[in-house]
């Protein structure tokens, strides 16, 4: 009886440990992190999550301290691999915000935000669609399963207690920070070339026929040109949206394999 409670005691503490990293990835990853999803349904996921990944690392597991203090350090740690997982996810969506501004200032709507629930903070307007656009084909690509299975896949690399925060890694992703202003170059060049083109023409035509109240008819020009050329683009951007969810994959494994 004594050796079944013991038991029962461990199995506890490995549960609260996986929860611990699965809170982590679901309060800072996209979609998941969403004000939108309610808080019960965060927690009901991640301890339905831990009551599944549990029984399968019981056998890997190594006797946990039952100090409560050792225990609550191991605790943050595995908090800190679930936040640095949805913190790398994150910088695939940090990239539309920086497409998006871009292109708002480039169209004429510099000075216009709406607020984006999602991750509550003022977005630019077309940087708000493309968020939208990229968390829809995140969605019917089943890419929410992949972030989770993609935690799962972490614990035969990181066995619970072993968060290790190396130098490397923290260079690796401020390069994965400096990427996503790459990104967003990428994702706003078709407008941003084509409204580059239309502002040439209408400097030649105001040069030629002075005339023409080029205030008057620049702006929407200019705005009605970036909705064409959002709405062509669309097919383009969703290519470039699944090159960016593989990539970000990939950076969550680098990550993974330099914790481990």
């Amino acid at each position: 009886m004594q050796d079944f409670m013991i038991f029962e005691v461990e199995v506890l503490k490995v549960f609260f440990l996986v929860m611990a990293r699965v809170s982590g990835l679901i309060v800072a990853a996209p979609v998941l992190g969403s004000r939108n999803f309610p808080t019960a349904g965060k927690i009901g996921l991640a301890a339905l999550t831990a009551v599944l990944i549990t029984p399968t690392i019981l056998a890997r597991t190594q006797t946990l301290p039952s100090d409560a203090l050792a225990f609550s350090v191991l605790a943050t740690g595995e908090v800190m691999i679930g936040l640095l997982m949805g913190f790398v996810m994150t910088i695939v969506f940090a990239s539309l915000q920086v497409a998006g501004q871009i292109i708002d200032m480039q169209a004429g709507f510099g000075l216009v935000n709406v607020f984006n629930p999602a991750l509550e903070t003022q977005f630019p307007i077309f940087g708000f669609f493309l968020f939208i656009l990229a968390v829809l084909f995140l969605l019917i690509t089943d890419g929410h399963h992949v972030m989770l299975r993609a935690l799962v896949s972490t614990f035969d690399r990181i066995p619970l207690g072993g968060f290790v925060l190396r130098p490397e890694l923290l260079r690796e992703v401020s390069r994965w920070g400096a990427a996503m202003f790459v990104d967003g170059l990428i994702i706003a060049a078709p407008v941003g070339a084509a409204l580059l083109v239309a502002y040439i023409v209408m400097g030649l035509a105001g040069r030629v026929v002075p005339q023409i109240q080029l205030f008057v008819i620049g702006f929407p020009l200019t705005i009605a040109l970036s909705l064409f050329i959002m709405a062509l683009s669309v097919g383009i951007y969703l290519r470039v949206f699944d090159g960016m969810l593989s990539k970000m994959f990939r950076d969550v494994a680098s990550m993974v394999n330099g914790m481990s």
